[in-house]
């Protein structure tokens, strides 16, 4: 049996992860693979031992992230092994990760988010399939991987909600804007191919499903299009619109709902962007900080 190909489909199709995660753990289970492979060992067969003495062995060749990362892919894989009854016990069950340094995430200000959203789309299929991607993901902060996964019985054009399946199958309810609303409408009125309820909401000029990278592509042209001259991502958007609600007052669990967070420590994240640009804003307004370097 071919485990990680096994593995990777569980993650694909059952935990709904995203392509580009699934493809990076692949990818460090195979190297554990080619490592037992040149100790005589094989996967199923490892020892809590043996994964630390792997992890011991790349320590100094590779970054805290990476490390990281292959850390959490070898707990899945063994979770997942373990859980389909491959293996009696699971050996990465005590495996502990290093601390990871934490990165505020990077967001647009108000005055950039404003100018890609005034950016005139031509009024082609192309340009009203832009504009309502840029406009619900602004006002969802969807992940990339659920605007593409949509399809248009996902959109309730009366009520104004749409419905996400996330990550682990997950489903919530997230209120759309009126300017999103109305950017979806004249998509698919203008749209001739797959009306049916079933069909992607969005789609290539092919007819097919819209993939993460076209959509990462064209945010990239958009911005510098809008005069916006910084790499522009569909996760910054996300960012963007998590920081923006709670600047304006948004309650943090119904920004974790929305954003769709399993830990409210995921989204208090986006209190430390608030307090900072607080922090500006004061230092720019207060009448003592005028003149100080």
């Amino acid at each position: 049996m071919d485990y990680i190909l096994a593995f990777q489909d569980y993650l694909l199709y059952e935990k709904r992860y995203s392509r580009k995660t699934v493809d990076s753990y692949g990818s460090d289970i195979e190297l554990l693979q080619r490592h037992c492979v040149g100790n005589g060992k094989e996967l199923a067969t490892l020892a809590t031992d043996d994964l630390k003495a792997y992890l011991g062995d790349i320590f100094g060749d590779v970054t805290a992230s990476s490390l990281h990362r292959k850390i959490s892919a070898i707990r899945h894989f063994y979770s997942f092994l373990h859980k389909r009854e491959h293996i009696a016990e699971n050996p990465a069950a005590t495996l502990a990760s290093p601390r990871k340094e934490k990165y505020l995430p990077t967001c647009l200000t108000h005055e950039e988010m404003q100018k890609i959203l005034d950016y005139p789309h031509a009024h082609t299929e192309k340009g009203l399939r832009d504009k309502a991607i840029m406009e619900l993901l602004y006002s969802s902060g969807l992940r990339v991987s659920e605007l593409v996964s949509l399809r248009i019985r996902d959109v309730d054009l009366a009520q104004g909600m749409l419905r996400v399946l996330g990550k682990g199958k997950k489903e919530r309810l997230i209120p759309v804007t009126a300017d999103a609303l109305a950017a979806i409408r004249d998509y698919l009125f203008l749209r001739a191919a797959r009306k049916e309820p079933l069909s992607p909401l969005f789609l290539n000029l092919k007819g097919a499903q819209l993939t993460t990278r076209a959509v990462e592509y064209m945010l990239e042209e958009l911005a510098t299009g809008a005069g916006v001259f910084r790499r522009i991502t569909p996760h910054m958007l996300r960012h963007s619109f998590a920081s923006h609600l709670l600047e304006n007052g948004m309650n943090i669990r119904y920004l974790q709902s929305m954003l769709g967070h399993s830990n409210l420590s995921t989204t208090e994240i986006y209190t430390h962007l608030s307090i900072q640009e607080l922090k500006k804003v004061y230092q720019k307004a207060h009448p003592g900080n005028h003149g100080t370097a």
